[in-house]
């Protein structure tokens, strides 16, 4: 999703992330300018490493800025042994552009509590815009530090306030986008289920955690008891930063129990990885008061280093990973660069399609959870459209050839490609043939189905079923 989305034109990038999808544009901007250079997989995972690698450094001069250089250190290594920051700091996402963004705002709010100038209070608030512009969660924490920073400023002086009221009405895009996405989701106060019950939030909340640093057991453990004793050290000397972190971690999952949905985002712990900087800066500090503070700091990086890694490798809990390494879609995305041109349509978003860059970013990639996003996309296509390409993730399991007989479908082994030629005229005309096709190779699969495969066929055709009688027109399939 990232790269495809990336690939676009970047006035195609903000409407797609802030009106389409309802959500944040910068790690897409950043992505479609990394492109420029390289247009692969690599460069969208490199991307993420250098933002991952630049969150420790921050996380150094955080925990110095608080409470000395052995305090920068041992936040630096809290964060590097992060499980969380390990998974996400190469898997192509916003995640390390978060946690980067965090350690920024936190790092130049300290500075500007310890300043008290208006070019300070600026900085602070200009890292505190990236939040928002990284991702939705992040309109929560600057939110937070807004009202911590009201009850520090208390209407005086006036000056500093003035150029951090503008940065706050350049935020204004966001919350339309959030409002957006509040949408996407049927958030609304008349649905009867919530967004999260209070074990989902409250396992969010300790896998963030044990994310962080620690993993489990009596690991876990020694971190958490460090961290607890560092929020109170630093709290003594600077209030407003601790009770801005403890309630931006808390405070997420908390309201996920109050949202009324009418469908189930997916709650995880990577949507709290802002909260590392924190978690690492107050287990600095705590260290810095132990005993033999030298042997104290390499205790501590021995024991992040050692300790397990916490949080899930989405790679290991996902149906289509095994078919996303550079061996399984050589041969599929060198048949898709010799045969897309722009204007053409791929659906839905693959890591197929991701291997075919440049050359497939001249077409357009259609999501396949929900009908906005589609609708949007399909309503900016220059009709009528020549071709559509789809990506079925069949892995092992066999497909007749008899149902495709009517497609151009080639077999590349864990992927079948099929090429829809002809003149689609509008949005219905393209979901039309999409779903025809679905449903064919849907109907050719061979015994055993896995319960994944089911599932993404049963998804991409309920939800192209529901688009097209969007459009008014009937679905194949019902």
């Amino acid at each position: 999703m990232a790269g495809l989305i990336g690939a676009r034109p970047p006035w195609e990038i903000l409407l797609t992330t802030l009106w389409d999808r309802g959500g944040a544009p910068l790690h897409f901007l950043l992505i479609h300018v990394a492109f420029l250079f390289d247009a692969s997989p690599s460069a969208l995972r490199w991307l993420s490493v250098v933002f991952a690698l630049a969150s420790v450094g921050l996380c150094y001069d955080l925990g110095r800025r608080l409470d000395g250089r052995a305090a920068g250190v041992t936040a630096a290594v809290v964060a590097a042994c992060s499980g969380m920051l390990a998974v996400y700091g190469s898997f192509g996402r916003m995640y390390a552009l978060l946690a980067f963004a965090a350690a920024l705002a936190a790092d130049l709010f300290v500075r500007a509590l310890d300043a008290r100038t208006a070019p300070t209070a600026a900085a602070a608030a200009a890292a505190a815009w990236l939040l928002p512009a990284v991702h939705p969660y992040g309109g929560i924490v600057v939110a937070i530090e807004a009202m911590v920073a009201l009850a520090v400023w208390r209407g005086r002086p006036l000056r500093p306030a003035i150029p951090v009221v503008a940065i706050g009405f350049a935020m204004l895009p966001f919350a339309v986008a959030d409002l957006r996405l509040a949408n996407r989701f049927e958030v609304s106060s008349g649905s009867s289920r919530r967004l999260a019950t209070r074990d989902e939030a409250w396992n969010q909340l300790t896998d963030a955690v044990r994310g962080f640093a620690g993993g489990a057991g009596w690991t876990l453990g020694i971190f958490v008891v460090l961290a607890v004793a560092g929020a109170v050290l630093v709290a003594r000397r600077r209030p407003a930063f601790v009770a801005w972190g403890l309630a931006a971690l808390v405070l997420p999952p908390l309201l996920s129990t109050l949202v009324h949905t009418g469908r189930a985002p997916d709650l995880s712990p990577r949507h709290l990885i802002f909260a590392l900087p924190f978690w690492a800066a107050f287990i600095g500090a705590a260290v810095t008061r132990l005993p033999l503070r030298v042997l104290a700091v390499g205790a501590v990086a021995v024991l992040a280093a050692i300790s397990p890694q916490g949080i899930h490798d989405p790679r290991s809990i996902t149906y289509t990973a095994t078919l996303g390494t550079e061996e399984a879609l050589a041969a599929s995305s060198a048949w898709l660069r010799k045969r897309v041109e722009a204007n053409d349509v791929l659906y839905p978003y693959s890591s197929v399609f991701l291997a075919a860059l440049p050359e497939a970013g001249r077409a357009t990639a259609l999501p396949r959870a929900q009908t906005g996003p589609i609708l949007d996309a399909l309503d900016r296509l220059d009709y009528p459209v020549a071709r559509i390409f789809v990506a079925i993730p069949t892995g092992r399991t066999q497909l007749s050839p008899a149902a495709l007989r009517d497609y151009q479908a080639v077999r590349f082994g864990s992927w079948v490609l099929i090429e829809l030629r002809g003149e689609f005229t509008d949005p219905a005309s393209v979901l039309a043939a999409t779903e025809k096709a679905l449903a064919a190779a849907r109907d050719g699969l061979q015994p055993p189905v896995p319960h994944a495969l089911a599932g993404w066929f049963g998804l991409d055709l309920d939800v192209i079923c529901k688009s097209l009688r969007e459009l008014g027109s009937e679905c194949g399939t019902e």
